[in-house]
């Protein structure tokens, strides 16, 4: 287990690497249980969904990024079209997760920026979130607003057209 990073803030951000995975990645099974004990599900569901192929992040639109510290796994965040807007072409925040001894390091912004660059590549006008109580601060400190009157989305980030 890794311990506590920095107390100043972050880690340099040069020494984060966000890379893009089509499988889930070696370390998963220590950040799932790391999950576990913070209890948090999500990444139990993300193993589920994967496992039954329900969600691999593997369509159009679709990634999921893994963060490393060195050569340790330290977070994922996934990115998918909103299911909740069929409707319109809206990119979803999906799964994000940062092993609690990497936490204030600057991991999950990078991991939130990264998905942030992939949206406006794929050409989505805008992210949704759906997110606990308890990173609405986090989310704000990121840009995103709160999502006033949206279904099953607490924060959204309106994104640069594609191209600029």
């Amino acid at each position: 287990m890794l311990r506590p990073l920095r107390h100043d803030g972050g880690a340099s951000p040069a020494a984060i690497r966000i890379v893009r995975i089509a499988t889930l990645p070696e370390g998963f099974e220590d950040l799932a249980a790391d999950a576990l004990g913070d209890g948090q599900r999500m990444l139990e569901v993300l193993r589920e969904d994967w496992q039954a192929g329900t969600l691999r992040f593997d369509g159009p639109g679709d990634a999921l990024l893994a963060a490393h510290l060195g050569t340790a796994l330290v977070g994922l965040c996934g990115l998918t079209r909103d299911p909740y807007l069929p409707q319109d072409r809206v990119g979803r925040v999906r799964r994000l997760y940062v092993l609690r001894a990497a936490r204030r390091a600057g991991v999950a912004r990078a991991l939130l920026q990264a998905v942030a660059g992939q949206a406006a590549a794929c050409g989505y006008p805008r992210l949704r979130v759906r997110a606990p109580v308890s990173a609405f601060g986090f989310y704000e400190s990121c840009g995103f607003l709160r999502a006033v009157g949206e279904k099953a989305a607490t924060h959204t980030l309106s994104l640069p057209p594609k191209g600029t």
